[in-house]
């Protein structure tokens, strides 16, 4: 009787206890259930070889983690990681699996899985640097000279994407600019086709630049002409007064241009003069203007009158 009594003790204390975990684990499935959850995380590179460079790498995925709420609410993306392992990878197209990896609960899918890549071998060339100019000036200012230093720059990348680089632009913004400058200016490789080529690396990666602005100059011929004072000696007359050239070729600002309508020798004294002459008279050049010649050759005719 008293085995009996003794067994049916413990059977109750089996059944308490087993009740005790059912309700427990009730509980926390109801207050912490498992749960999932997705995070977009960095796709980076394992074990890539020193001269290797990979194309088109994507630069995020999908990993779905899972485990309970507590845990999986209080992860992050950095306590997640996604990357490929290149062990061994040999130039060419290939397919690489995805591997990830999570400090908190479980990863239990990843997208995408795999990923198609073209491996190439990292190839180096120098090239010399080109000015592109953006933006304009202010009004009446032109772009004279521009200086870049250096003149070449070391371009470094996938040598089936260098071998398609035709050359290293230096952008030269000159907005607004009126006078002379100093500036730096980024660097860009330009492919075959014209197109920005970001995935090479250009060093270094920014150039000095000296620009010479200049007033804008417009050319302009100009008539010559002669003018005269005194009187010739009583019957004389003036004949013809001609200079050689009859024009003269004017470099300046167009303000000045449309403005100028003729170019005056010095005065020509007729009081002494009883035949015909040359002589050769300074041109009344503007200032600021740029002419090829300072005189001109003042032929003048005389007649007797009747």
């Amino acid at each position: 009787m008293r085995d009996s009594e003794q067994r049916d003790k413990w059977v109750v204390r089996i059944f308490a206890f087993l009740t005790a975990c059912a309700l427990w684990l009730y509980v926390m499935n109801e207050q912490n259930p498992i749960i999932e959850r997705s995070f977009t995380i960095p796709l980076t590179k394992a074990n890539l070889a020193e001269n290797m460079v990979v194309n088109n790498l994507q630069d995020t995925v999908i990993v779905k983690i899972k485990g309970t709420r507590t845990m999986v609410s209080s992860a992050r993306e950095k306590d997640l990681q996604a990357f490929i392992d290149f062990t061994g990878a040999v130039k060419g197209r290939h397919t690489y699996s995805i591997v990830a990896a999570s400090e908190v609960g479980d990863v239990i899918e990843i997208s995408p899985k795999t990923v198609s890549l073209d491996l190439d071998v990292i190839g180096e060339r120098l090239m010399d640097v080109e000015a592109r100019i953006m933006g304009s000036p202010e009004s009446g200012v032109a772009v004279g000279k521009l200086d870049l230093e250096p003149q070449q720059v070391r371009v470094t990348g996938a040598s089936n994407r260098l071998a398609n680089a035709f050359k290293v632009i230096a952008l030269v913004d000159i907005t607004g600019k009126e006078t002379s400058f100093e500036d730096e200016a980024n660097l860009t490789p330009i492919a075959l086709d014209g197109s920005e080529m970001y995935d090479l690396s250009v060093v270094p990666g920014k150039v000095s630049v000296k620009a010479l602005m200049l007033k804008q100059l417009a050319k302009a011929d100009i008539p010559i002409v002669v003018p005269t004072t005194g009187s010739l000696k009583e019957g004389y007359k003036v004949r013809a007064i001609t200079s050689i050239p009859k024009t003269i070729k004017i470099t300046a600002e167009p303000a000045m241009l449309a403005e100028l309508k003729e170019i005056k020798t010095g005065a020509v004294n007729l009081d002494n003069i009883s035949g015909d002459v040359e002589l050769q008279m300074p041109l009344d050049i503007p200032e600021k203007a740029l002419v090829e010649t300072h005189s001109a050759l003042v032929k003048i005719e005389i007649e007797r009158t009747k």
